[in-house]
């Protein structure tokens, strides 16, 4: 079989040009007669171009930048479960993840971010880091953060519809007097700095719901860290407030530590007090008594946020698209009627 290089010689050709006829580049400026002595000198040659491999076969590459570091991402079953997608999902579709960033654990080095295919953003990453990210690939997916900018494509679980569910939970049984206990959205740059924030979805979604059902004056919220531990101390502070007879926990391993306050205080679950929380983990239903909550889909945002990039990569979109994934209200033993 004759080569691209043996065409362009007998034709009279630079190989470019061959290569820009037989690929029908529109841009490429040439006369009819070069055109036509390029294809039939191809054809007498019997020239047949070599087959690119396909997608399926090519490895794509895609980097992670993330704001949790290693001890975060094992301790945190949040985090821990959208990389286990991610990972699920790029061995599926012979994706390498080969290039991770972590924020928050020094000074990020961008080199080599505009040879990826595309870049997923873990975590809530400062607009002007994300804007440093989008001039070195515009191919950039957004996990988990809702308030992304619209420019970017975006996958994250639908945070605001599951806290009116659980609020409406408490409300169809009585209570009034709802509190919150959450933390807060901290927000890291390209220096690992960070930066805390009230603007999270969960806790926005409480105050606006108790406005909605004129309760503005039992609006009780405490934020602070993403923490077993916080939830402890945040929790031994609520239960000081006798009046409050139900509290929504923005996370399960705070939760945990507020039924010890609770408990600790001579509280009872949910006699005295109703709790309900969100991520649904596996200690949460073996908690006594068993932990009401919303299930969050963490591994189907890594597994999507991969499907995502692919669609970048191939070529197959342009448009920013924004993915909301559903989540659903687990009712257990934690809540009941106001007494």
């Amino acid at each position: 079989m004759a080569s691209i290089r043996e065409v362009a010689k007998l034709a009279g050709v630079s190989i470019a040009t061959v290569s820009r006829v037989l690929n029908a580049d529109e841009k490429l400026s040439v006369s009819p007669e070069t055109r036509d002595k390029v294809l039939q000198t191809a054809k007498k040659l019997n020239y047949s171009p070599r087959q690119k491999k396909s997608y399926n076969q090519r490895i794509a590459t895609v980097g992670l930048v993330t704001t949790v570091n290693e001890i975060q991402e094992i301790d945190d079953p949040y985090f821990r479960a959208i990389r286990r997608g991610i990972e699920s999902e790029a061995e599926r579709q012979k994706v390498s993840v080969n290039k991770i960033i972590r924020l928050s654990e020094k000074k990020a080095d961008l080199e080599g971010l505009n040879h990826l295919g595309a870049i997923l953003v873990l975590g809530t990453v400062a607009p002007d880091m994300l804007e440093v990210l989008y001039q070195k690939n515009q191919n950039i997916i957004v996990i988990d953060d809702s308030q992304a900018d619209a420019r970017f494509d975006a996958v994250y679980s639908d945070f605001k519809s599951a806290t009116i569910a659980s609020l409406e939970h408490f409300y169809e049984l009585g209570h009034r007097q709802i509190a919150f206990i959450g933390g807060h959205r901290v927000i890291m740059n390209q220096n690992g700095e960070s930066f805390m924030s009230e603007e999270e979805d969960r806790y926005q979604t409480y105050v606006s719901w108790m406005k909605q059902k004129e309760l503005s004056e039992h609006i009780h919220g405490l934020l602070g860290e993403w923490k077993t531990l916080e939830g402890l101390r945040l929790g031994e502070q609520m239960a000081e407030h006798q009046e409050v007879t139900a509290v929504l926990v923005a996370s399960d391993p705070m939760a945990v530590g507020v039924y010890r306050a609770f408990q600790r205080n001579g509280h009872q679950i949910p006699k005295d007090i109703s709790i309900s929380s969100f991520d649904d983990i596996e200690i949460a239903e073996f908690l006594t008594p068993s932990l009401t909550t919303v299930k969050v889909e963490t591994e189907e945002l890594g597994k999507f946020a991969i499907k995502m990039a692919l669609e970048r990569i191939r070529g197959e979109r342009h448009l920013p698209i924004r993915l909301m994934i559903p989540a659903q209200l687990i009712k257990r033993e934690s809540v009941s009627p106001k007494n």
